[in-house]
């Protein structure tokens, strides 16, 4: 596998590309008349001094996860403002968005349609129509090589950077890559390693697909792709000394069930082996970033997922609890597309 050095972190050209779609947010919430109910009383508690999120669902109907993540996209930007769990227009709000107001703007806004996206479903999901999430999304060959191209802007070499300073990694001999799709990070971590061998976990019509895109990859005699849905399935083998799991525990980690997961993974491990997450956190370093860590978390809301981030105590706490220690961390450095976290913990 090819991976590319570069130059500059491709997060600034992301942050610009998710600001692309601010107007189909802000007409959005402009069509539930969101910013109308933030400019007058709560009728249930005659309070003029903010709305608080209950208040303000049950006045516009609407459901209460994607409108809290509506709600923060609307403070990055500076249209909303929070103090004590109550919700606030701003005066650029107040003056230019609410319709009663003389000098409202809200037909000039309408002009700017934003990029078309999954921000195209905002405004019937905040209507009621209620999204299912489809976990086989990935299952096409275009999405998988999509997915390979897009982590190889930064967070294919950010992951290679991280696991190569473990100590334990020289003389890990077994990868388990858990929903590793194609397995692009294996290959990756097989260039590091030389004793390595990769077993890769997926859904089996992305099984299918990696081995006739990887079947004349470099390395593909040392990987073996397994057909598996976590969902249903419980066996995705033993005796790994090195489990890496990338963009996938998000649900588990709202769910009440990270540990469990988590405790199986360290049952399938050797003693001393290590356990790497490279997960989006809710850390950013920039303004930029923290716009489009709101935006993601809004698209992830409306394709009916239901978070797109974990926190490090979240994680931390969870693998403590699964027996795990010896934590290595990496926060955020700007280098890849969003604010990502990497990992390590050892099974002692």
């Amino acid at each position: 596998m090819n991976i590319p050095k570069l130059q500059a972190p491709y997060s600034k050209l992301n942050n610009l590309l998710y600001i692309s779609y601010l107007p189909k947010v802000i007409n959005a919430a402009v069509a539930i008349k969101l910013f109308d109910v933030l400019s007058t009383p709560d009728e249930a508690t005659s309070s003029t001094k903010g709305r608080t999120l209950e208040s303000i669902v049950k006045e516009l109907d609407t459901p209460l996860a994607v409108t809290r993540a509506l709600l923060h996209v609307l403070e990055k930007i500076e249209l909303v403002r929070i103090t004590e769990d109550t919700y606030h227009l701003t005066p650029l709000a107040e003056d230019y968005l609410v319709s009663s107001s003389e000098a409202n703007q809200v037909k000039a806004l309408q002009e700017f349609s934003g990029s078309n996206g999954p921000f195209d479903q905002l405004l019937p999901v905040l209507q009621g129509d209620t999204p299912e999430f489809n976990q086989h999304m990935w299952n096409s060959k275009e999405s998988a090589l999509s997915m390979e191209q897009g982590m190889k802007a930064g967070g294919l070499q950010g992951a290679v950077k991280f696991v190569k300073s473990l100590p334990q990694f020289a003389s890990c001999t077994k990868l388990c890559d858990l929903a590793g799709n194609i397995g692009y990070y294996s290959y990756a971590f097989l260039q590091e390693n030389k004793h390595l061998q990769a077993h890769v976990y997926d859904l089996p019509e992305v099984c299918k697909n990696a081995k006739e895109l990887k079947q004349d990859e470099p390395d593909f005699d040392r990987v073996t792709y397994h057909a598996l849905d976590m969902k249903t399935d419980e066996d995705f083998g033993d005796g790994y000394d090195f489990v890496y799991v990338s963009h996938y525990m998000y649900g588990y980690a709202v769910n009440g069930e990270l540990v469990d997961f988590l405790t199986r993974i360290y049952k399938a491990m050797k003693p001393g082996g290590i356990f790497v997450s490279n997960h989006v956190c809710d850390i950013s370093i920039n303004p930029g970033s923290d716009l489009t860590l709101a935006l993601v978390e809004l698209q992830t809301q409306i394709l009916g997922y239901p978070t797109h981030q974990i926190s490090e105590d979240v994680l931390r706490d969870a693998l403590t609890k699964a027996g795990f220690s010896d934590f290595t961390v990496q926060m955020p450095d700007g280098s890849y597309a969003y604010p990502t976290m990497l990992m390590a913990a050892v099974k002692i």
